[in-house]
């Protein structure tokens, strides 16, 4: 998979996992605790200071809450977007049980069976994003890693294989499988009329597609 992982990406990562295991019981602890020293009659001489506290502990909860909520929908409708332009009736259209999305929504990756074609995209960041189109035979090998990860190696130097976790990845592998064993006839180089749609989108949306 692309590594794209930098200084202040780990720095990012680290700082959030300090926040959800450390910052966010502290801020929950001092808001409830503030306002509750500032409804208690003993404490009414620095009612003005608990309330403060209390406001800025809750602020510091919201907003980074409220950052990630917007962020969450802001890739989906992206993905949204990005589907929509490459979805057909003639060369890609999986069922919803096809298709697997990672939980923090920033990669997707479908089959359609019956048309044996397989569709991978991931948001590297708002300008970067990686889309690929296959067919049944335009990737070297499959394979399942610990149940819930579907790694596909392809013929890229740049990106030799692409990951993707999810709870249903072993359904979709167990299919990829049985594709494998299948005979298609595309009526069209699905791979080609991925690049093609996309090139025409990423001018449109203003994002850059890399290089695979």
């Amino acid at each position: 998979m692309r590594n794209k992982k930098t200084i202040g990406g780990a720095l990012m990562h680290l700082a959030l996992f300090f926040y959800v295991w450390a910052g966010i019981p502290f801020f929950l602890f001092v808001s409830i605790m503030s306002f509750r020293m500032a409804n208690n009659v003993y404490f009414r001489a620095v009612r003005d200071r608990d309330l403060l506290y209390a406001n800025l502990s809750l602020a510091a909860l919201v907003i980074p809450l409220l950052w990630c909520t917007i962020s969450y929908i802001n890739k989906r409708l992206c993905l949204a977007k990005i589907l929509s332009v490459i979805k057909s009736d003639e060369s890609y259209y999986p069922a919803p049980d096809n298709e697997i999305r990672e939980m923090h929504s920033s990669a997707y990756f479908g089959i359609d069976p019956k048309r044996g074609t397989m569709l991978y995209v991931r948001l590297i960041n708002k300008k970067e994003i990686d889309i690929l189109g296959f067919n049944i035979s335009n990737w070297r090998n499959c394979e399942l890693r610990a149940s819930n990860r579907l790694r596909l190696y392809i013929n890229s130097a740049e990106m030799p294989f692409i990951d993707i976790q999810n709870n249903k990845a072993w359904l979709l592998y167990e299919r990829i499988c049985v594709m494998r064993n299948q005979q298609y006839n595309y009526p069209y180089n699905f791979p080609g009329y991925v690049k093609h749609n996309t090139e025409r989108l990423s001018e449109k949306m203003g994002f850059k597609m890399l290089p695979c």
